[in-house]
């Protein structure tokens, strides 16, 4: 036989589990937003669907004429929310509210309720944008805002010394979410760009101190102004190594000091050469000034760690003095295998970028860059089939140009006297091929009548 207490003890727990759900299923069963929550910091506690969707609605309309102000110093941006697409998503934020205290268990919902009617619980505004609209902006205000720290260093065209200047980026990833947010908040439409200030590593007391001042090497290859892109690609890049330091026994890499190739960077679309293809490319027109550089670490007999040549051949260098380079793949590296720190010197002017090395002193030597056993390679011939034209028939769609084979070498004399020969690279370019029609038609007169 049962003892009475446990007998006791179990009706008493039936009993208390049924008290709780007579109390707790009306809270439970509760067809209307529950005590506390609120929408964007608007209480809508006992509202029904149909009374939070007029309230979103409404939301919806105001957010719409919303205008905010971007601000860097004196430069001001301002745009509304039509730029963007922007919009409150009212069917994600009305699910959110009347999802609140009706999912999980029924403790975990009977918690969330009596939290939110003690403390309160605002949900946020859903929205939805345009994403790219809102990027291209952010490209024309880092277009308008960005500009590359640049070291101290001598003017190549004039010989004065350039000071430095702090440089300027602003961060499209934190700048982003702040657009958002302040469509988002009806209180927010005022934001400072999130903009980081860029140092330069060399200063006028930096260039004092290792008293650089004389050319050991210039180099100047000309280019296309009227190629937009390509133009700022290749002032950014120089602005880049202009007046970088190389310490005796130190290495220069290219793609560490020039950075990504990346619009986030401010480089911009232009024609590159990719497995043998002119294409369009982010930085297109960055090997003009790695080539140019190539040239002059040449003529001031440093040793080449690291270059890859093109794989056609260029119209401002000679054959066998290009450098390519890509990001993560390709590098152009040499060594200051002098006594004595050098600097790199880069500067636009007009259609001209010209490159140079300074030092403390000019060079003794001489040194003379040949190129030997040049070799033609001839274009192959593409027949491809046309069906417009008629048998027998062929025609040019595009000429050839050869490729070439060619051999560097580098002749360095001191008081007239050769002291060093050496090969430098023998590099191959590769030929374009020509294309020719051949006819696939059946001449009317070789038809035969039906």
């Amino acid at each position: 036989m049962k003892k009475p207490w446990l007998v006791m003890t179990a009706i008493s727990i039936v009993i208390l589990i049924s008290l709780m759900f007579i109390f707790l299923m009306p809270s439970l069963s509760y067809p209307n937003i529950y005590k506390g929550v609120a929408v964007g910091g608007v209480d809508i506690s006992g509202l029904n669907r149909q009374e939070v969707m007029q309230l979103l609605s409404f939301c919806q309309q105001v957010h719409h004429d919303k205008k905010i102000v971007l601000s860097y110093g004196e430069i001001v941006f301002n745009i509304d929310a039509a730029s963007i697409d922007f919009d409150i998503d009212v069917d994600s934020t009305l699910d959110a509210a009347f999802s609140y205290g009706r999912d999980g268990s029924w403790w975990e919902r009977i918690t969330k309720i009596r939290a939110a009617a003690q403390n309160g619980y605002n949900i946020p505004l859903g929205a939805k944008y345009n994403a790219v609209k809102l990027d291209v902006l952010i490209e024309q205000w880092q277009g308008l805002i960005e500009r590359p720290a640049s070291n101290a260093t001598l003017s190549m065209t004039t010989g004065g010394l350039i000071p430095e200047q702090q440089g300027c980026r602003l961060d499209g990833e934190t700048l982003r979410p702040l657009v958002v947010d302040a469509f988002i908040k009806s209180e927010d439409n005022v934001i400072a760009l999130p903009v980081t200030t860029l140092y330069p590593e060399v200063t006028v007391a930096d260039m004092a101190r290792n008293g650089i001042s004389q050319a050991l090497s210039v180099y100047t290859t000309v280019f296309n102004t009227q190629d937009l892109n390509r133009t700022a690609n290749i002032k950014l890049a120089a602005l880049k190594v202009n007046g970088h330091i190389i310490y005796p026994g130190t290495i220069f890499s290219f793609n560490k000091i020039v950075g990504p190739r990346e619009k986030a960077y401010g480089f911009k679309e232009a024609l590159e050469i990719v497995d043998g293809e002119f294409v369009p490319g982010i930085g297109g027109g960055i090997c003009q000034l790695s080539s140019t550089l190539y040239n002059v670490v040449l003529l001031a007999n440093l040793e080449i760690v690291e270059r890859y040549n093109h794989s056609k051949p260029l119209s401002y260098v000679p054959l066998g003095r290009d450098a390519t380079v890509a990001f993560d793949a390709l590098d152009f590296k040499f060594t200051n295998n002098t006594s004595r720190p050098l600097m790199i010197m880069a500067e636009v002017n007009g259609n001209k970028l010209m490159v140079g090395i300074f030092g403390q002193s000019a060079m003794a030597e001489t040194v003379e860059i040949m190129s030997l056993d040049k070799e033609l390679i001839p274009p192959g011939i593409i027949k491809k089939q046309d069906d417009l034209l008629y048998l027998g028939e062929t025609k040019l769609e595009i000429q050839g140009k050869p490729g070439y084979a060619v051999t560097t070498l580098r002749v360095v004399r001191s008081g007239g006297q050769e002291i060093k020969r050496e090969i430098v690279s023998t590099d191959r370019y590769l030929p374009d091929d020509t294309i020719i029609k051949v006819g696939t038609q059946i001449p009317p007169f070789a038809r035969k009548e039906q």
